[in-house]
Parts: structure tokens; C-alpha cells; sequence
């Protein structure tokens, strides 16, 4: 699983299913099942194209991304259990009040872990921004060339600079007078 949900995008992962060979096959990342771009399939008593019977096959066996998702080990989505239901009462659209009857924990801690989760994906942005430096080359390549460029204007400009400033420039007062 693991090495299936490594390589694609959080659209893709969301969906339940990725679309392989340019939108000919789509292919279940819980259980690999496939579906073939101009084969009718029979889902829920009717007939289907092969992307909305991939999408109809992760809620019928699987019972949707959701829930595939958060039900996964720790290990994988690094979710506590307490997150995890957190988030499942979040996505059935339970209040605060609410949460925090079911999980029978104060109002005020059910406001902590939300606050906690919304780190989370501040913190998991932030990685995969700097993880597409690193694994991006067409990134690589333009940032290189960007700072390359702003490191080159900023030589010249301390070059500019310096000798204009004497003494400590530490603390305000230290400025107002020359210490060489």
C-alpha cells in the first residue's frame, strides 16, 4: 500500500483510484483492481464507463477514500487513534459539542486536537513544497538559476555597503559613534 500511495498525487489518493496509461485504465489503489477506458461495466444495476465504475468500486468495497484513509495503520497515515475519530466525526460533520460528547473529553480538547491537525497540514505542505525542491528537477533547475542570480545582487550590493558603517551596529545606541 505503501508503495502504491508514495508516488501519486493527493487528488489521485482522494479519488481512490489513479488513471494509468494516459486515461485508458483506472486502477484501485486499495486493492489494484482495474477498469478499462471503452469497456462497459455493470455498477449499482446499471451500466458505467470505466472511471465511474473504478470510482463506484472504492465506495462499494472499500466504503470510499474517507474511510480507507483514516483506517489505515498508524505506520501509514500517522494518525493517533484519538485523530482518527476526531477526523471521522469531523467529516460526518459533527460540532465541537458534539465531538466532544462522543469522545467524552472537554469542549476546550476537542478545539486543541483540531488546532493540532490544522499543524499537521501546515507542517505537511510545507514538506511537500520542499520535498518538490528536491525531487521536482525543473524546480531544482529554476531555483538554482533564481538564486544563483539574487546571491550574485547581493555580493554587489554589501560590496556597495561596506565601509558605511562604523563602530557596533548591534544596539542603536553603539551607532552614533565611531569605535575604530
Amino acid at each position: 500500500m505503501e508503495n502504491v500511495i508514495k508516488d501519486l498525487e493527493v487528488r489521485e489518493i482522494t479519488n481512490g483510484y489513479v488513471e494509468e496509461e494516459k486515461g485508458s485504465i483506472f486502477r484501485c489503489i486499495f486493492c489494484g483492481e482495474t477498469f478499462e477506458k471503452g469497456i462497459i461495466y455493470t455498477s449499482r444495476g446499471r451500466s458505467v464507463d470505466a472511471e465511474r465504475a473504478a470510482a463506484e468500486h472504492v465506495y462499494d468495497m472499500h466504503n470510499g477514500p474517507f474511510e480507507s484513509l483514516v483506517s489505515l495503520d498508524k505506520q501509514f497515515n500517522g494518525l493517533t487513534d484519538i485523530q482518527k475519530k476526531l477526523l471521522t466525526y469531523m467529516y460526518e460533520g459533527l460540532d465541537n459539542k458534539e465531538i466532544s460528547r462522543e469522545l467524552d473529553i472537554n469542549t476546550a480538547t476537542v478545539r486543541t486536537h483540531k488546532f493540532k491537525i490544522q499543524k499537521m497540514k501546515r507542517e505537511a505542505k510545507i514538506l511537500l513544497a520542499l520535498l518538490e525542491f528536491i525531487e521536482n528537477e525543473d524546480i531544482m533547475v529554476a531555483d538554482m538559476k533564481l538564486s544563483n542570480s539574487d546571491k550574485k545582487k547581493h555580493q554587489i550590493y554589501l560590496e556597495e555597503i561596506r565601509g558605511t558603517f562604523t563602530g557596533n551596529t548591534l544596539h542603536p545606541f553603539f551607532t552614533q559613534f565611531d569605535l575604530k
